[in-house]
């Protein structure tokens, strides 16, 4: 069925020749539907699409461009109508004098300059802001979809402990029956059997919130949440690694300290008089006289506010600058600290997948031989097991403490926006 809806929307797509927003959602959705599998660029993409707050950042940088469009326009000319020496007798009209005219005002000073300067640097803002919503959402989405398929991991390891622990009841029964084994070994067995199954459920739980949480950031219900797959056991090698200029955050911060000094030259130029120049036309009834007029008017500036805003504006220019250098050695020491998690993290995981694991394994299978010959004890066996398996989720644990150092590396790098 997915497969005719989905092309279905291909036919419609192609037909309208146009980019729908919901049609593209559908068609990714069905698409990943068809396959049965989440993958992370699919994530990430249809978080993109769907977030709610996203959207509401690109409105407020869309609502800035449009504000472009408003700065530095003329103001609206007046018109003007007066009327003098208007009697009251029946003839109103016959020894008034009536002007009708146009005033102008033009702004000096370089202020409709300057005001679509500070539009410009609003945008600038919005459209860093924007970076900055899309690289904290990418990186919730990669712990989100990291949880998942971590719990998935350990359910596996689960399943085959459980797997274990059946055949544990199965030998310990045979050799009980046998003669060889006690009943105490048998009521063990079972015993460690329904641990297993109860940490299942614990685990069951765990697994169903965390894929909550990932449906709610990709806009995806949860019962059609197809499964997420990913390289959980591949790790990258990073070297040395510095902060970059362009992360959104410091754009931001350099964008509102230009937008600042944009606002106090704006506010500086207030301090500049603007002139209204009028022109019309005057009628005298009495000597039926019609003359042109012009008129001009300046306010006077005695109160020099411009410049103590100014200074302000200047003062808080800089203070954004110096906080961007707070963020600059804050994040730095952050990329730092991750890159030192990541690396004892992965060297972690690397000595486990490599020394741990196999030596435990070497070790389950002979207790496990030597406990069907007779050789050793039930609890020599059930010890055996358990350490194989607390090994293998060690593991599963320290490849997923490298993977969300790797998340706030990637962050901070302010990659895949």
């Amino acid at each position: 069925m997915t497969k005719y809806i989905l092309l279905l929307c291909s036919v419609a797509v192609a037909a309208g020749g146009v980019s729908d927003p919901a049609l593209h959602v559908a068609l990714h959705v069905a698409a990943i539907q068809d396959r049965g599998t989440l993958s992370l660029e699919q994530a990430l993409e249809l978080a993109r699409t769907t977030s709610p707050e996203l959207r509401a950042a690109r409105m407020h940088m869309q609502a800035a461009e449009k504000g472009i469009g408003a700065a530095g326009l003329w103001e609206n000319p007046a018109v003007q109508f007066e009327a003098e020496g208007v009697g009251w007798d029946n003839d109103l009209f016959s020894e008034g004098e009536y002007t009708l005219g146009l005033m102008q005002e033009f702004q000096l000073g370089g202020k409709r300059k300057k005001d679509r300067a500070v539009a410009l640097k609003s945008v600038g803002v919005a459209s860093q802001a924007v970076l900055e919503k899309e690289l904290e959402l990418a990186a919730a989405v990669r712990q989100a979809f990291l949880e998942v398929v971590f719990l998935q991991e350990n359910g596996k390891v689960q399943v085959e402990q459980e797997e274990l622990g059946r055949a544990f009841v199965e030998v310990a029964k045979r050799r009980h029956k046998a003669g060889g084994g006690s009943e105490l070994e048998v009521v063990q067995a079972e015993l460690e059997l329904e641990k297993i199954l109860f940490s299942q459920t614990c685990c069951l739980g765990e697994l169903v919130a965390a894929q909550e949480m990932l449906s709610s950031l990709i806009g995806f219900s949860v019962k059609d949440l197809p499964k997420p797959t990913a390289l959980y056991y591949e790790l990258e090698n990073f070297g040395a690694l510095a902060l970059g200029d362009s992360h959104p955050t410091l754009q931001r911060l350099n964008a509102e300290s230009e937008k600042a000094r944009a606002e106090a030259l704006q506010a500086k130029a207030q301090d500049i008089s603007n002139i209204s120049l009028g022109a019309g036309y005057r009628y005298e009834a009495a000597g039926d006289i019609n003359t042109f007029v012009f008129s001009a008017s300046m306010p006077l500036s005695f109160n020099q506010r411009g410049r103590a805003e100014y200074a302000a504006g200047l003062l808080r220019a800089d203070a954004v600058l110096v906080e961007g250098d707070d963020a600059r050695r804050r994040l730095q020491a952050e990329l730092a600290g991750a890159l030192a998690l990541y690396t004892g993290a992965k060297a972690q995981a690397e000595m486990g997948q490599e020394k741990l694991i196999p030596k435990a394994e070497q070790a389950y299978e002979l207790s496990r031989v030597g406990y069907e010959s007779g050789r050793f004890s039930w609890l020599e066996l059930i010890a055996a097991q358990q350490h194989l398996a607390d090994i293998r989720i060690s593991h599963i644990e320290a490849l997923k403490e490298a993977h969300l150092a790797r998340i706030e590396i990637i962050k901070l790098k302010a990659e895949g926006i």
